[in-house]
């Protein structure tokens, strides 16, 4: 039986991150394509929402999680404290899914593994040595990708697992409250009428309803807001303008599923995403990472062209004396 330093190196650890993503990718194209070839073979739709993708993805994206961890951390600091780290994860991940401190499940398991992830990552930030300009690009935008990842797993974990929505019948004047958000909304005014040139025998393109409201979060005012309910009668169909606050910690969705301008009423869809922050910040990491290796490599390159024409130029001389 082989010893574990035989099989605990930086190229199996690379070799295993490279196929869990293989799989991981195949999982994903899976889910994508099988509502078109159900429609292509059988006629009918069909619709995979993110409990489909959720389900099939975690235990994937989990081990690849922690061959991150690994990879980052047995080039830097080694094998023995790569394997302690990830043991650290490993274990508060079994303490969290035990007390629960998140109550909800995947946030339990994942949150101590991501953290161990972040570890490293920002571990292997602060630990290259290159002396270059060009290796000190090149090595801290692939970390900063990495960086990225980890933020990008974290805002998908939390806002897929902790996000809250409904919705309820307001009429103008009142308070529709939801209490699982911490939110509360006050109707203060419902306003109808045509709008935009005049269409096949209308007066106007759309017949547009204008619903104004004050959103107030643990009973304390917050912001005013407005959405829209628009019915197109060129186009034949009915569209909504939503009203969106994008927080630090969380994102708030309001939109109208309807709206009874004779009883003075509006039916109001809401929605809290929270950690909506870290993803989107996750992907511009990545892209901040991205350009950084690509400066290096544009560096790297005008040095060669550089070197070149000085060899050309010496070749010159010797050739002339």
């Amino acid at each position: 039986m082989k010893k574990i330093d035989e099989v605990l190196t930086v190229r199996n650890t690379m070799l295993a991150t490279v196929s869990v993503l293989v799989l991981l990718a195949a999982l994903v194209a899976m889910g994508l394509l099988t509502p078109f070839l159900v429609r292509v073979a059988t006629g009918e739709k069909i619709l995979l929402d993110a409990a489909y993708f959720n389900g099939r993805t975690a235990l994937p994206v989990l081990a690849l999680v922690m061959l991150l961890t690994l990879c980052l951390l047995m080039g830097a600091a080694g094998k023995k404290e790569s394997i302690a780290v990830l043991g650290l994860g490993i274990a508060g991940s079994a303490l969290s899914a035990l007390f629960s401190p998140f109550s909800s499940m995947p946030i339990n398991i994942a949150f101590p593994l991501l953290a161990a992830a972040l570890f490293a990552v920002v571990y292997r930030l602060l630990s290259f040595g290159d002396r270059t300009l060009k290796g000190k690009l090149k090595r801290a935008g692939s970390h900063i990708i990495h960086l990225g990842v980890i933020l990008l797993l974290l805002g998908i974990v939390f806002s897929t697992n902790l996000d809250r929505e409904d919705s309820a019948v307001i009429p103008m004047g009142d308070v529709g409250t939801f209490e699982s958000m911490g939110y509360s909304i006050h109707v203060t005014d419902i306003s109808s009428g045509i709008e935009g040139k005049p269409f096949s025998g209308y007066p106007g393109s759309a017949y547009v309803s204008t619903v104004d409201f004050d959103v107030y979060r643990w009973g304390r005012f917050f912001e005013h807001g407005q959405v829209k309910y628009i019915s197109d009668y060129k186009w034949g169909q009915s569209y909504t303008e939503t009203y969106i606050h994008r927080g630090l910690l969380e994102e708030l969705f309001i939109a109208p599923k309807s709206v009874d301008t004779k009883a003075g009423t509006v039916d109001l869809y809401v929605r809290k995403v929270p950690f909506m922050t870290s993803l989107w910040g996750g992907f511009y990491i990545m892209v901040l990472g991205m350009a950084l290796i690509f400066v290096s490599e544009l560096l790297s390159s005008e040095k060669g062209s550089t070197g070149n024409d000085g060899k050309k130029k010496q070749v010159g001389k010797k050739k002339n004396g």
